[in-house]
């Protein structure tokens, strides 16, 4: 008999586990409804165009004048298909991205926190971590949108119109580099997000807050970085190997990601150390604001 009870608590555990994708799917769909999304995310989409008609140009140029093109790929590193092309488009979409993130956060658990809706979901069969999971997934498929996924379609456009074996053949580190990233960005900056919303779930904090990780942070680490530097020391070499540049998440996150793609970047040990301690900390304030609620309720 406890065998077969222990089976069916295995089972409704089980089963749990896929009430993330319901509660992400409705809270995309919540999302989805407002206008002002569909306006950033147009916005999100500009770079995305340009990048696409500029590798299609290329294509015609690798075809016709293959000296212009080779001139225009080593002036300019973001087209010239290496992984830093893709890396830095990614990089590209953070601020468009940064902005709908604000919008989105309020409406994709902050309403559930307010209005009880939190409340409605524990009542079914799952606690605060499948909850929890699927509020994170919706965030992360969000991320996406807006820079996973135009990435891939960017990387398979510049294969199909070049030698396409060759590319895919010596580049395919490239495709699991935007997909490491990707992951990164979905996980370190939905575990944020996710975080600030469940202790802050009204929108206008939520947007002061958030403008404040990516706004006035960077530019403090800017600030400290010029005016902390050895005299001689160059500008771009101070922006790279000063450690108050490690104010600024977004570059954190940039710092690791390269190395998604092969490339080692200074100041990598304390970007890894800054992104895992933002991680852990979000993840157990989210555990702990949920299980306020919980009890609450």
């Amino acid at each position: 008999m406890s065998e077969s009870n222990s089976d069916n608590e295995s089972v409704i555990q089980h089963k749990a586990w896929f009430a993330a994708w319901p509660i992400a799917r409705t809270a995309m769909h919540l999302v989805f409804r407002r206008k002002l999304f569909w306006v950033l995310f147009a916005l999100a989409l500009l770079s995305f165009l340009f990048m696409f008609g500029a590798i299609y140009l290329l294509a015609t140029l690798r075809q016709q004048y293959p000296q212009v093109e080779q001139f225009i790929t080593g002036m300019l590193k973001d087209l010239d298909g290496s992984g830093t092309t893709f890396l830095n488009f990614m990089v590209a979409q953070g601020t468009v991205t940064m902005i709908l993130l604000a919008f989105a956060g309020s409406v994709l658990a902050g309403n559930d926190h307010s209005r009880g809706g939190l409340i409605f979901y524990l009542s079914r069969r799952i606690n605060v971590v499948h909850y929890a999971a699927g509020k994170l997934l919706a965030i992360g498929l969000i991320i996406s949108l807006t820079t996973t996924l135009p990435a891939l379609v960017l990387f398979i456009e510049y294969g199909l119109l070049g030698d396409t074996g060759t590319y895919f053949g010596e580049k395919y580190p490239i495709f699991f580099g935007i997909l490491g990233y990707g992951a990164l960005l979905s996980l370190a900056v939905g575990l944020l997000l996710f975080a600030l919303v469940s202790w802050m779930p009204k929108p206008v904090p939520l947007v002061m807050l958030w403008g404040g990780l990516f706004v006035f942070l960077p530019i403090l680490s800017r600030i400290l970085t010029f005016a902390m530097r050895k005299p001689g020391m160059r500008r771009r070499d101070a922006m790279e190997e000063s450690p108050w540049r490690l104010l600024d998440f977004w570059n954190d996150l940039y710092i690791v990601g390269n190395k998604f793609f092969g490339v080692d970047k200074p100041l990598f040990t304390g970007a890894a150390v800054v992104v895992c301690a933002v991680c852990i900390i979000s993840a157990l304030a989210i555990v702990v604001r949920l299980r306020q609620l919980q009890h609450q309720s």
